[in-house]
């Protein structure tokens, strides 16, 4: 269901680390009628900026994923860079 929705709002790829608390998102994310393309990354942050990055210079919107936890709090810097700029960024946690 999710994965569907994000393909509906037009999300080609979904950057993040894998991890607890978002196995099955990752199960759905793999499945090959999902279409999604999944980029794995070696830190929370960077799949925000990613996701802003790609959003500023494709214009089109980019997800991106965390853990629970820790790895939901190393989002904090990105969101608030599309935030402040008012760019689109998609975080799933």
């Amino acid at each position: 269901m999710v994965a569907q929705t994000l393909k509906n709002y037009g999300v080609e790829y979904v950057a993040g680390i894998p991890g607890h608390g978002i196995w099955t998102l990752m199960d759905a994310f793999m499945e090959e009628e999902s279409k999604l393309k999944f980029i794995q990354v070696f830190h929370e942050q960077s799949a925000v900026h990613l996701a802003d990055g790609y959003y500023r210079v494709a214009g089109k919107p980019m997800a991106a994923v965390t853990s629970i936890g820790a790895g939901a709090t190393n989002t904090v810097i990105g969101m608030a860079t599309a935030y402040t700029d008012s760019t689109s960024c998609m975080l799933i946690t």
